[in-house]
Protein backbone atom coordinates (compact mmCIF):
# COMPACT_ATOMS: atom_id res chain seq x y z
CA UNK A 1 0.00 0.00 0.00
CA UNK A 2 1.29 3.56 -1.02
CA UNK A 3 0.69 6.40 1.56
CA UNK A 4 2.15 9.37 0.29
CA UNK A 5 2.97 12.30 2.43
CA UNK A 6 2.30 16.18 1.18
CA UNK A 7 3.81 19.22 2.27
CA UNK A 8 0.82 22.20 2.95
CA UNK A 9 3.00 24.98 4.38
CA UNK A 10 3.15 27.67 1.19
CA UNK A 11 6.82 28.95 1.19
CA UNK A 12 7.57 32.01 3.00
CA UNK A 13 4.94 32.23 4.85
CA UNK A 14 6.57 32.37 8.02
CA UNK A 15 9.03 35.16 7.05
CA UNK A 16 5.84 37.20 5.88
CA UNK A 17 3.95 37.12 9.30
CA UNK A 18 4.52 39.95 11.80
CA UNK A 19 3.08 38.51 15.24
CA UNK A 20 1.88 34.87 15.85
CA UNK A 21 3.06 31.82 14.25
CA UNK A 22 1.22 31.09 11.22
CA UNK A 23 0.46 27.22 12.64
CA UNK A 24 0.54 25.76 15.63
CA UNK A 25 3.43 24.08 16.71
CA UNK A 26 3.50 20.93 15.37
CA UNK A 27 0.39 19.64 13.17
CA UNK A 28 -2.30 18.68 15.92
CA UNK A 29 -4.44 16.47 13.61
CA UNK A 30 -3.31 13.60 11.35
CA UNK A 31 -5.68 12.97 8.05
CA UNK A 32 -5.86 10.21 6.17
CA UNK A 33 -7.54 11.14 2.87
CA UNK A 34 -8.63 8.17 0.17
CA UNK A 35 -8.63 9.23 -3.26
CA UNK A 36 -7.62 7.46 -6.63
CA UNK A 37 -10.74 6.14 -7.55
CA UNK A 38 -14.16 7.78 -7.70
CA UNK A 39 -16.92 8.70 -10.47
CA UNK A 40 -16.09 12.56 -10.25
CA UNK A 41 -12.77 14.16 -11.08
CA UNK A 42 -10.88 12.80 -7.65
CA UNK A 43 -7.58 14.09 -9.51
CA UNK A 44 -8.72 17.50 -9.68
CA UNK A 45 -10.91 17.33 -6.32
CA UNK A 46 -8.02 15.69 -4.07
CA UNK A 47 -5.47 18.49 -4.44
CA UNK A 48 -8.18 21.01 -3.80
CA UNK A 49 -9.13 19.29 -0.65
CA UNK A 50 -5.07 19.37 0.60
CA UNK A 51 -4.90 22.70 -0.13
CA UNK A 52 -8.19 23.33 2.14
CA UNK A 53 -6.49 21.45 4.36
CA UNK A 54 -3.26 23.49 4.42
CA UNK A 55 -4.56 26.74 4.48
CA UNK A 56 -5.22 26.17 8.02
CA UNK A 57 -1.95 24.60 8.97
CA UNK A 58 -2.73 22.29 11.73
CA UNK A 59 -3.45 19.59 9.36
CA UNK A 60 -1.12 16.81 8.62
CA UNK A 61 -2.04 15.12 5.62
CA UNK A 62 -1.90 11.88 3.89
CA UNK A 63 -2.92 10.49 1.01
CA UNK A 64 -3.62 6.96 -0.41
CA UNK A 65 -4.62 5.52 -3.23
CA UNK A 66 -4.91 2.24 -1.99
CA UNK A 67 -7.55 1.93 0.81
CA UNK A 68 -8.40 -1.50 0.22
CA UNK A 69 -4.71 -2.29 1.78
CA UNK A 70 -5.62 -0.37 4.84
CA UNK A 71 -5.08 -2.09 7.70
CA UNK A 72 -5.32 -1.87 11.73
CA UNK A 73 -1.38 -0.72 12.14
CA UNK A 74 -1.36 1.32 9.08
CA UNK A 75 -4.23 3.30 9.93
CA UNK A 76 -3.26 3.44 13.85
CA UNK A 77 -0.87 7.04 12.89
CA UNK A 78 -4.14 8.80 12.26
CA UNK A 79 -6.99 11.08 13.59
CA UNK A 80 -9.45 10.79 10.75
CA UNK A 81 -10.39 9.33 7.48
CA UNK A 82 -11.68 11.56 4.78
CA UNK A 83 -13.27 10.09 2.12
CA UNK A 84 -13.03 11.29 -1.67
CA UNK A 85 -13.07 7.97 -2.53
CA UNK A 86 -15.66 5.70 -3.92
CA UNK A 87 -16.61 2.48 -5.80
CA UNK A 88 -19.61 3.89 -7.98
CA UNK A 89 -19.52 2.25 -11.60
CA UNK A 90 -16.05 1.59 -11.43
CA UNK A 91 -13.20 -1.41 -10.84
CA UNK A 92 -15.17 -3.87 -8.53
CA UNK A 93 -11.79 -5.45 -8.19
CA UNK A 94 -11.28 -2.05 -5.95
CA UNK A 95 -14.03 -2.78 -3.67
CA UNK A 96 -13.38 -6.57 -2.87
CA UNK A 97 -12.03 -4.95 0.65
CA UNK A 98 -11.05 -8.13 3.16
CA UNK A 99 -12.60 -8.60 6.23
CA UNK A 100 -9.69 -7.58 8.10
CA UNK A 101 -9.60 -4.23 5.71
CA UNK A 102 -13.05 -3.96 6.63
CA UNK A 103 -13.02 -4.75 9.88
CA UNK A 104 -9.84 -2.45 11.15
CA UNK A 105 -11.77 0.22 8.66
CA UNK A 106 -15.23 0.72 11.29
CA UNK A 107 -12.86 -0.01 14.14
CA UNK A 108 -10.88 2.93 13.91
CA UNK A 109 -13.65 4.90 14.50
CA UNK A 110 -15.98 2.98 16.31
CA UNK A 111 -12.99 3.11 19.44
CA UNK A 112 -12.75 7.15 19.23
CA UNK A 113 -11.47 8.61 15.88
CA UNK A 114 -13.08 10.40 12.94
CA UNK A 115 -14.31 10.03 9.75
CA UNK A 116 -15.34 12.59 6.94
CA UNK A 117 -17.08 12.23 3.65
CA UNK A 118 -16.84 14.77 0.60
CA UNK A 119 -19.83 14.68 -1.69
CA UNK A 120 -19.99 11.19 -3.00
CA UNK A 121 -17.29 9.66 -0.47
CA UNK A 122 -19.86 7.29 0.47
CA UNK A 123 -21.25 5.96 -2.81
CA UNK A 124 -19.51 2.13 -2.08
CA UNK A 125 -20.46 -1.21 -0.02
CA UNK A 126 -24.28 -1.51 -0.84
CA UNK A 127 -24.06 -5.10 0.92
CA UNK A 128 -22.02 -3.65 4.15
CA UNK A 129 -24.07 -1.99 6.97
CA UNK A 130 -22.04 -0.44 9.04
CA UNK A 131 -20.49 0.94 6.50
CA UNK A 132 -23.40 2.31 5.43
CA UNK A 133 -24.23 3.47 9.09
CA UNK A 134 -20.72 5.48 9.25
CA UNK A 135 -20.99 7.54 6.03
CA UNK A 136 -24.80 8.66 7.08
CA UNK A 137 -25.70 9.51 3.62
CA UNK A 138 -25.36 7.54 0.33
CA UNK A 139 -26.97 7.61 -3.45
CA UNK A 140 -30.11 5.31 -3.02
CA UNK A 141 -30.83 4.13 -6.56
CA UNK A 142 -34.05 5.08 -7.82
CA UNK A 143 -34.41 7.29 -5.38
CA UNK A 144 -31.40 9.66 -5.20
CA UNK A 145 -31.02 12.17 -7.90
CA UNK A 146 -29.70 15.76 -8.78
CA UNK A 147 -30.38 18.64 -11.37
CA UNK A 148 -27.57 20.62 -12.91
CA UNK A 149 -24.90 22.51 -10.98
CA UNK A 150 -26.49 25.58 -10.32
CA UNK A 151 -26.29 28.42 -7.22
CA UNK A 152 -27.99 27.92 -4.40
CA UNK A 153 -27.97 29.21 -0.60
CA UNK A 154 -27.04 26.32 2.36
CA UNK A 155 -28.49 27.06 5.76
CA UNK A 156 -27.22 26.63 9.08
CA UNK A 157 -29.73 24.42 11.14
CA UNK A 158 -27.98 23.21 14.10
CA UNK A 159 -25.98 26.58 15.33
CA UNK A 160 -25.18 24.68 18.57
CA UNK A 161 -23.01 21.96 16.61
CA UNK A 162 -19.43 22.59 17.20
CA UNK A 163 -18.87 22.10 13.34
CA UNK A 164 -21.52 25.17 12.74
CA UNK A 165 -21.68 27.50 16.12
CA UNK A 166 -21.10 30.57 14.62
CA UNK A 167 -21.37 30.16 11.29
CA UNK A 168 -23.56 32.17 8.83
CA UNK A 169 -25.07 30.85 5.83
CA UNK A 170 -24.11 31.21 2.24
CA UNK A 171 -24.25 30.78 -1.02
CA UNK A 172 -22.61 28.29 -3.33
CA UNK A 173 -22.60 26.86 -7.01
CA UNK A 174 -22.50 23.00 -6.79
CA UNK A 175 -24.54 20.11 -6.88
CA UNK A 176 -27.45 19.47 -4.52
CA UNK A 177 -28.82 15.77 -3.75
CA UNK A 178 -32.24 15.18 -3.51
CA UNK A 179 -33.45 12.63 -1.05
CA UNK A 180 -30.17 11.02 -0.23
CA UNK A 181 -30.78 7.99 1.71
CA UNK A 182 -30.49 8.84 4.80
CA UNK A 183 -28.96 7.00 8.42
CA UNK A 184 -31.87 6.93 11.16
CA UNK A 185 -31.31 9.77 13.85
CA UNK A 186 -28.58 11.89 11.81
CA UNK A 187 -28.08 15.54 13.13
CA UNK A 188 -28.56 17.92 9.77
CA UNK A 189 -26.33 20.56 10.54
CA UNK A 190 -26.83 22.52 6.99
CA UNK A 191 -29.54 22.19 4.58
CA UNK A 192 -30.52 23.82 1.03
CA UNK A 193 -33.89 24.14 -0.77
CA UNK A 194 -34.02 21.79 -3.67
CA UNK A 195 -35.70 24.28 -6.76
CA UNK A 196 -38.20 22.75 -8.92
CA UNK A 197 -36.97 24.72 -11.84
CA UNK A 198 -33.28 22.97 -11.23
CA UNK A 199 -34.79 19.80 -11.53
CA UNK A 200 -35.46 19.42 -7.20
CA UNK A 201 -38.11 18.39 -5.31
CA UNK A 202 -39.34 21.23 -3.94
CA UNK A 203 -37.91 20.76 -0.54
CA UNK A 204 -35.22 21.06 2.07
CA UNK A 205 -32.14 18.56 1.77
CA UNK A 206 -29.59 18.13 3.83
CA UNK A 207 -25.69 19.01 3.23
CA UNK A 208 -23.77 18.91 6.41
CA UNK A 209 -24.74 15.74 8.34
CA UNK A 210 -23.13 14.85 11.88
CA UNK A 211 -23.23 11.72 14.27
CA UNK A 212 -21.42 9.28 16.56
CA UNK A 213 -20.43 5.75 15.66
CA UNK A 214 -19.42 4.45 18.58
CA UNK A 215 -16.89 6.04 20.38
CA UNK A 216 -15.96 8.06 17.38
CA UNK A 217 -17.61 11.02 15.61
CA UNK A 218 -18.74 10.87 11.48
CA UNK A 219 -19.74 13.80 9.22
CA UNK A 220 -20.75 14.06 5.77
CA UNK A 221 -20.58 16.87 3.67
CA UNK A 222 -22.70 16.47 0.16
CA UNK A 223 -21.27 19.50 -1.35
CA UNK A 224 -17.99 19.32 -3.37
CA UNK A 225 -19.02 18.34 -6.22
CA UNK A 226 -15.95 19.80 -8.37
CA UNK A 227 -13.23 22.51 -8.05
CA UNK A 228 -15.90 25.76 -8.11
CA UNK A 229 -17.82 24.45 -5.70
CA UNK A 230 -14.88 23.46 -3.17
CA UNK A 231 -13.71 26.97 -3.92
CA UNK A 232 -17.01 28.36 -2.52
CA UNK A 233 -15.08 30.12 1.43
CA UNK A 234 -18.03 28.36 3.30
CA UNK A 235 -17.48 25.10 2.30
CA UNK A 236 -13.74 25.41 2.99
CA UNK A 237 -14.80 26.39 6.49
CA UNK A 238 -16.99 23.75 6.48
CA UNK A 239 -14.71 21.47 5.70
CA UNK A 240 -11.92 22.27 8.12
CA UNK A 241 -14.30 22.99 11.07
CA UNK A 242 -16.07 19.47 10.12
CA UNK A 243 -12.28 17.51 10.15
CA UNK A 244 -11.39 18.98 12.95
CA UNK A 245 -14.57 17.98 14.76
CA UNK A 246 -14.61 14.41 13.73
CA UNK A 247 -10.69 13.69 14.48
CA UNK A 248 -11.42 15.59 17.92
CA UNK A 249 -14.65 15.98 19.44
CA UNK A 250 -13.97 20.36 19.19
CA UNK A 251 -13.38 22.91 17.54
CA UNK A 252 -11.07 25.41 18.30
CA UNK A 253 -11.62 29.20 18.16
CA UNK A 254 -10.66 31.27 15.12
CA UNK A 255 -6.97 31.84 15.20
CA UNK A 256 -5.62 35.11 14.00
CA UNK A 257 -2.38 36.23 12.83
CA UNK A 258 -0.64 39.52 11.82
CA UNK A 259 0.60 39.24 8.13
CA UNK A 260 2.96 41.50 6.56
CA UNK A 261 4.11 41.39 2.95
CA UNK A 262 5.91 44.58 1.16
CA UNK A 263 3.52 47.63 1.01
CA UNK A 264 0.74 45.52 2.71
CA UNK A 265 -0.84 44.43 6.18
CA UNK A 266 -3.62 41.47 6.50
CA UNK A 267 -5.48 40.14 9.54
CA UNK A 268 -5.15 36.54 8.71
CA UNK A 269 -8.00 34.00 10.07
CA UNK A 270 -8.40 30.08 9.63
CA UNK A 271 -10.47 31.17 6.42
CA UNK A 272 -8.23 33.58 4.87
CA UNK A 273 -7.76 37.32 5.08
CA UNK A 274 -9.95 38.83 7.22
CA UNK A 275 -8.69 42.42 5.28
CA UNK A 276 -5.96 43.56 3.94
CA UNK A 277 -4.62 46.86 3.67
CA UNK A 278 -2.62 47.69 0.34
CA UNK A 279 -0.47 50.80 -0.37
CA UNK A 280 2.10 50.40 -3.00
CA UNK A 281 3.92 53.13 -4.39
CA UNK A 282 2.57 51.68 -7.93
CA UNK A 283 -0.88 52.46 -7.21
CA UNK A 284 -3.44 55.34 -7.65
CA UNK A 285 -5.04 54.58 -4.18
CA UNK A 286 -4.10 53.18 -0.89
CA UNK A 287 -6.90 50.65 -0.08
CA UNK A 288 -8.54 47.98 1.60
CA UNK A 289 -8.96 44.70 -0.42
CA UNK A 290 -10.25 42.10 0.44
CA UNK A 291 -12.90 42.83 3.10
CA UNK A 292 -14.20 39.74 4.39
CA UNK A 293 -16.65 38.01 6.72
CA UNK A 294 -15.26 35.75 9.42
CA UNK A 295 -16.17 32.75 7.27
CA UNK A 296 -14.18 33.87 4.31
CA UNK A 297 -16.72 35.27 2.23
CA UNK A 298 -15.66 38.55 0.59
CA UNK A 299 -17.39 41.72 0.44
CA UNK A 300 -15.50 43.29 -1.82
CA UNK A 301 -14.34 44.09 -5.43
CA UNK A 302 -11.14 45.15 -6.96
CA UNK A 303 -10.54 46.59 -10.20
CA UNK A 304 -14.03 45.25 -11.66
CA UNK A 305 -13.94 45.25 -15.67
CA UNK A 306 -16.68 47.83 -15.93
CA UNK A 307 -14.69 50.20 -13.85
CA UNK A 308 -10.94 49.44 -13.10
CA UNK A 309 -10.73 52.44 -11.06
CA UNK A 310 -12.54 50.89 -8.05
CA UNK A 311 -10.40 49.49 -5.39
CA UNK A 312 -12.39 47.36 -2.65
CA UNK A 313 -12.94 50.22 0.33
CA UNK A 314 -10.51 53.96 -0.91
CA UNK A 315 -10.82 57.27 -0.82
CA UNK A 316 -10.76 59.82 -3.68
CA UNK A 317 -11.85 62.71 -4.94
CA UNK A 318 -13.64 63.45 -8.07
CA UNK A 319 -12.67 66.53 -9.35
CA UNK A 320 -10.19 69.40 -8.06
CA UNK A 321 -10.01 72.28 -10.05
CA UNK A 322 -11.55 70.38 -12.90
CA UNK A 323 -8.71 67.46 -12.62
CA UNK A 324 -10.13 64.14 -12.31
CA UNK A 325 -8.81 62.24 -9.80
CA UNK A 326 -11.08 59.44 -9.96
CA UNK A 327 -11.44 57.99 -13.52
CA UNK A 328 -8.86 56.32 -14.99
CA UNK A 329 -7.21 58.11 -18.45
CA UNK A 330 -7.74 55.44 -21.19
CA UNK A 331 -4.56 56.77 -23.01
CA UNK A 332 -2.22 56.76 -19.91
CA UNK A 333 -4.01 54.65 -18.09
CA UNK A 334 -3.28 56.50 -14.87
CA UNK A 335 -6.02 59.57 -13.38
CA UNK A 336 -4.89 63.11 -14.35
CA UNK A 337 -5.42 63.60 -10.74
CA UNK A 338 -2.54 62.00 -9.10
CA UNK A 339 -2.84 60.64 -5.62
CA UNK A 340 0.67 59.77 -3.79
CA UNK A 341 1.36 59.02 -0.08
CA UNK A 342 4.81 59.45 2.41
CA UNK A 343 5.56 58.91 5.86
CA UNK A 344 3.47 56.04 6.28
CA UNK A 345 3.39 53.95 9.61
CA UNK A 346 1.86 50.80 10.15
CA UNK A 347 1.58 48.67 13.69
CA UNK A 348 -0.27 45.86 14.28
CA UNK A 349 -0.95 44.13 17.86
CA UNK A 350 -2.49 41.54 19.40
CA UNK A 351 -3.69 43.52 22.02
CA UNK A 352 -5.37 46.89 20.14
CA UNK A 353 -6.07 46.03 16.34
CA UNK A 354 -3.45 47.98 13.71
CA UNK A 355 -2.86 51.60 13.25
CA UNK A 356 -2.46 52.96 10.22
CA UNK A 357 -0.85 56.56 9.30
CA UNK A 358 0.10 58.11 6.54
CA UNK A 359 0.65 61.75 4.23
CA UNK A 360 -1.03 62.17 1.01
CA UNK A 361 -0.91 64.65 -1.34
CA UNK A 362 -3.09 65.18 -4.88
CA UNK A 363 -1.47 66.82 -7.82
CA UNK A 364 -1.87 66.82 -11.35
CA UNK A 365 -0.13 64.82 -13.44
CA UNK A 366 3.12 66.33 -14.48
CA UNK A 367 3.04 69.03 -11.86
CA UNK A 368 5.55 68.81 -8.61
CA UNK A 369 2.94 71.25 -6.45
CA UNK A 370 0.22 69.82 -4.51
CA UNK A 371 -3.04 71.48 -4.36
CA UNK A 372 -4.05 70.00 -1.14
CA UNK A 373 -2.87 67.40 1.70
CA UNK A 374 -4.23 64.97 3.87
CA UNK A 375 -3.19 63.66 7.35
CA UNK A 376 -5.11 60.20 6.89
CA UNK A 377 -5.29 57.98 10.48
CA UNK A 378 -7.10 54.56 10.51
CA UNK A 379 -7.70 51.90 13.04
CA UNK A 380 -8.95 48.69 12.56
CA UNK A 381 -10.05 46.79 15.69
CA UNK A 382 -9.87 43.12 16.47
CA UNK A 383 -12.81 41.02 16.12
CA UNK A 384 -14.87 40.40 18.64
CA UNK A 385 -16.38 36.78 19.62
CA UNK A 386 -18.69 36.91 16.85
CA UNK A 387 -16.57 38.09 14.72
CA UNK A 388 -17.70 42.05 14.07
CA UNK A 389 -14.83 44.30 13.68
CA UNK A 390 -14.64 47.86 12.83
CA UNK A 391 -12.79 50.37 10.66
CA UNK A 392 -11.87 54.22 11.70
CA UNK A 393 -10.89 56.26 9.33
CA UNK A 394 -10.21 59.69 9.56
CA UNK A 395 -8.92 62.43 7.19
CA UNK A 396 -7.67 65.44 7.62
CA UNK A 397 -7.40 67.75 4.52
CA UNK A 398 -5.68 70.97 3.70
CA UNK A 399 -5.88 73.25 0.82
CA UNK A 400 -2.25 74.72 -0.09
CA UNK A 401 -4.19 76.82 -2.48
CA UNK A 402 -7.45 77.19 -3.85
CA UNK A 403 -9.48 74.62 -4.71
CA UNK A 404 -12.43 74.13 -5.68
CA UNK A 405 -13.80 70.37 -5.28
CA UNK A 406 -16.44 69.04 -7.40
CA UNK A 407 -18.15 65.67 -8.74
CA UNK A 408 -20.88 64.59 -11.76
CA UNK A 409 -24.12 66.27 -11.20
CA UNK A 410 -26.89 64.20 -9.42
CA UNK A 411 -29.66 63.51 -12.13
CA UNK A 412 -32.14 65.82 -10.05
CA UNK A 413 -29.22 68.56 -10.84
CA UNK A 414 -28.46 70.52 -13.98
CA UNK A 415 -26.85 68.36 -16.51
CA UNK A 416 -27.36 65.42 -14.01
CA UNK A 417 -26.14 62.33 -15.01
CA UNK A 418 -27.26 58.46 -13.51
CA UNK A 419 -23.62 58.21 -12.64
CA UNK A 420 -23.62 61.42 -10.60
CA UNK A 421 -22.02 62.17 -7.18
CA UNK A 422 -19.15 59.39 -6.87
CA UNK A 423 -16.36 60.58 -4.62
CA UNK A 424 -15.05 60.19 -1.53
CA UNK A 425 -14.54 57.08 0.27
CA UNK A 426 -15.88 54.35 -1.52
CA UNK A 427 -16.79 51.11 -0.82
CA UNK A 428 -17.39 48.60 -4.12
CA UNK A 429 -18.86 45.49 -3.47
CA UNK A 430 -18.54 41.69 -4.84
CA UNK A 431 -21.33 41.55 -7.41
CA UNK A 432 -22.05 38.02 -5.39
CA UNK A 433 -23.75 39.42 -2.70
CA UNK A 434 -27.25 37.69 -2.22
CA UNK A 435 -28.06 39.90 0.77
CA UNK A 436 -27.41 43.64 2.15
CA UNK A 437 -28.26 45.71 4.26
CA UNK A 438 -26.84 49.67 4.56
CA UNK A 439 -26.61 51.80 7.75
CA UNK A 440 -25.81 55.46 7.20
CA UNK A 441 -26.19 58.14 9.73
CA UNK A 442 -29.14 59.38 8.72
CA UNK A 443 -31.04 55.73 8.88
CA UNK A 444 -31.24 52.13 6.49
CA UNK A 445 -30.45 53.13 2.98
CA UNK A 446 -33.30 51.61 1.06
CA UNK A 447 -33.74 53.39 -2.71
CA UNK A 448 -31.01 51.97 -4.39
CA UNK A 449 -31.95 53.03 -8.36
CA UNK A 450 -30.98 50.36 -10.63
CA UNK A 451 -30.01 48.18 -7.99
CA UNK A 452 -26.78 50.30 -7.54
CA UNK A 453 -26.00 48.78 -4.17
Amino acid sequence: MKITRRSLLAPGLLASLIAGPAVASGESVRVLLLSGQNNHDWTATTPELETILGEDGRFGVDVTEEPGALTARSLEPYDVIVSNWNTFGKDPAKAAWSPDTRGAYVDFVRRGKGHVVIHAGSSSFDDWEDYRRLTLATWKMEQTSHGPNHAFPVRIDDPAHPVTAGLEGFTTTDELWNRPGLVEGVQVLASSFSAPEAEGKGNREPTVLASRFGEGRALTVLLGHDVRGMSTPGFRTLVRRGVEWAATGTVAAPSWRWQKEKDALALVGPSGPLWQFRYGKDLDAAYFHPVSTPDGRVLTWDQPADHVWHHGLWFSWKFINRVNYWEIDAETERPAGRTSWSNVRVDASDETGAQVAMQLAYRPAGTDDPVLEEERSIEIGLPDAEGTYSLDWVSEFEALRRSVLDRTPLPNEPGGQPWGGYAGLSLRLTGDLSAREVLSNDGPIVDMPDDRY
